[in-house]
C-alpha cells in the first residue's frame, strides 16, 4: 500500500477524531458545571493531615456531613494524585485535569489493545474513537462534576489493567491498577473477578503465584480503605454514601425506598436498555415538534442509542476470555442495578462505565474479519449524535452556536 492509500485509510477516522475533539471543547465551554473542586480541596486537606474538607469554600453538595465535619464519599485516590500540583499551585488547581488525562489514557490504551487483537491501525483508531467519543465515557469526561471525574479516571485504570493482561500479563501490575481503580470508584474492585477467572482458566495447576501477585495489593488497599472509613465514620464499611447531603435534604429522592434494594432494578434496567430521548414540542399546540426535535432524557438513554455499535454484539463470537468477561460484567453491574441513584443527571446510563470495558472486549470478537463500513458509519453517526445532544439534558445545544464558545 502506498502513502496515498495509507493516508486515505486514516483520513476518515482522523476527521471523526478532530470533530469529536472540537465538539468536546465547545461542550465543555458551554457547560456550567466547571466549578466542582472536591478533589482539589481534599488534596489540600490531606496536605494538612486532615481527612475532612475545610468549611471555607465548601462545595455546594456531594459530600457527607458527620458530626459537623464534611467528608468526601468518593475514593481518595483522585485527591492523592492531586496533592503535588495542589501543593505547588494551590487549592484551585483544576481537578478537571484528571478527566482530560483519562481521555488520553483511554484512547491510547484502547488503540493499543485493538492492535494487540490484530486489528489494523485504521480500524484500531475507529474503535478508539468509538469508546472514547461514542459512549457515555465522553460525557463524564467533559463535564466537571466530581461524581463523573471518578468514573472517567476509574475507567482509565481499568483499561490499563486490561492492556497489561493482554500484553505482558504481570499480575502484580494488574493488581496495582485494579487497586487504583477501586480506590477511585469502589465498585471497580469488581473487575478483580475477571482476572481471577482468567488465572483459573489459563494457569490451572499453577494458580498460587499469579493469584498472590494479583490479590496482595488489592487486599492491602481494601484494608487501608477500611481504616480510612473507620477514621472518618467509625466503621470500616461506611464510605459515607448514605450521608450525602445532596440527597438527604430532599424527601422525593429514591432513597426513601432504601439506598440499595431489588425495587430499584427495573428502573436501572429501563435506563440502561430501553429509555429513549424525549420530543421537543411546540408549546402553543397539542403535539408539533420543533427543531432540534429531540431532547435526551436526564435519567439516561439506552446503550443502543448512545453507542449504536454495540448492536454488533449479536454477531460476537465466543473467545477464550468470554466467560470471564460475562461473569465480570454481571458482578460489576449488580451494585448499580440495586442502587437507588439511577445516575441522573446523565447522558446515557453512566453507571454502565463500570462494565463497559469488558463489554467492549466481547464486542471486538464480532470484527474478526475487520471493521465493516456499516460499523464505521455507526461509530461516526453515534459520535455526532452524542456531541449534538449531550447537553440537551439541560436544554442546551451548544454546537448550534459553536462560534460563541471559541474565544
Amino acid at each position: 500500500m502506498g502513502k496515498r492509500g495509507t493516508f486515505l485509510k486514516f483520513l476518515a477516522p482522523s476527521t471523526v477524531l478532530l470533530f469529536a475533539v472540537f465538539a468536546g471543547y465547545i461542550i465543555h465551554r458551554a457547560s456550567w458545571f466547571n466549578d466542582d473542586k472536591h478533589f482539589s480541596l481534599l488534596a489540600l486537606s490531606f496536605l494538612k493531615n486532615d481527612l475532612f474538607l475545610s468549611p471555607i469554600n465548601l462545595p455546594g453538595g456531594d459530600y457527607a456531613d458527620y458530626f459537623a465535619k464534611q467528608y468526601l464519599f468518593f475514593g481518595p485516590l483522585p485527591s492523592i494524585i492531586l496533592m503535588p500540583p495542589v501543593a505547588l499551585w494551590g487549592k484551585f488547581f483544576p481537578q478537571f485535569t484528571l478527566s482530560i488525562a483519562s481521555i488520553g489514557i483511554v484512547y491510547f490504551t484502547v488503540f493499543k489493545l485493538c492492535t494487540r487483537f490484530k486489528f489494523k491501525k485504521p480500524d484500531s483508531m475507529w474503535l478508539a474513537n468509538f469508546f472514547v467519543f461514542g459512549s457515555v465515557f465522553y460525557f463524564v469526561s467533559l463535564i466537571n462534576i466530581s461524581a463523573y471525574v471518578v468514573q472517567a479516571l476509574g475507567t482509565a485504570f481499568v483499561f490499563l489493567s486490561l492492556l497489561e493482561y493482554f500484553t505482558k500479563r504481570r499480575f502484580l501490575i494488574i493488581g496495582l491498577l485494579v487497586t487504583a481503580a477501586g480506590a477511585t470508584r469502589i465498585t471497580l474492585f469488581g473487575i478483580t473477578i475477571f482476572f481471577i477467572l482468567e488465572i483459573i482458566r489459563v494457569h490451572k495447576k499453577n494458580l498460587l503465584k499469579p493469584l498472590v501477585y494479583l490479590l496482595i495489593p488489592i487486599l492491602i488497599s481494601v484494608a487501608l480503605l477500611g481504616i480510612y472509613n473507620h477514621k472518618r465514620f467509625n466503621s470500616i464499611f461506611d464510605t459515607g454514601y448514605t450521608k450525602n447531603v445532596s440527597v438527604l435534604d430532599k424527601d422525593y429522592y429514591n432513597y426513601v425506598y432504601g439506598w440499595f434494594g431489588n425495587i430499584h432494578i427495573p428502573a436501572n434496567l429501563y435506563s440502561l436498555l430501553f429509555m429513549g430521548p424525549e420530543p421537543v414540542r411546540r408549546g402553543d399546540v397539542e403535539f408539533v415538534l420543533e427543531f432540534p426535535y429531540l431532547k435526551a432524557n436526564g435519567f439516561g438513554m439506552a446503550i443502543w442509542l448512545t453507542s449504536p455499535l454495540f448492536v454488533y454484539l449479536i454477531r460476537s463470537k465466543r473467545e477464550t476470555y468470554s466467560t470471564s468477561a460475562v461473569i465480570g460484567i454481571a458482578v460489576l453491574l449488580f451494585p448499580s442495578l440495586i442502587y437507588m441513584g439511577i445516575g441522573a443527571s446523565q447522558f446515557g446510563y453512566r453507571y454502565s462505565l463500570d462494565f463497559l470495558p469488558l463489554l467492549f472486549l466481547i464486542l471486538l470478537s464480532a470484527f474478526k474479519k475487520g471493521l465493516p463500513e456499516t460499523a464505521k458509519i455507526l461509530i461516526a453517526a453515534g459520535i455526532v449524535f452524542n456531541c449534538f445532544y449531550m447537553l440537551s439534558i439541560w436544554n442546551s445545544y451548544p454546537l448550534l452556536d459553536w462560534f460563541e464558545y471559541i474565544n
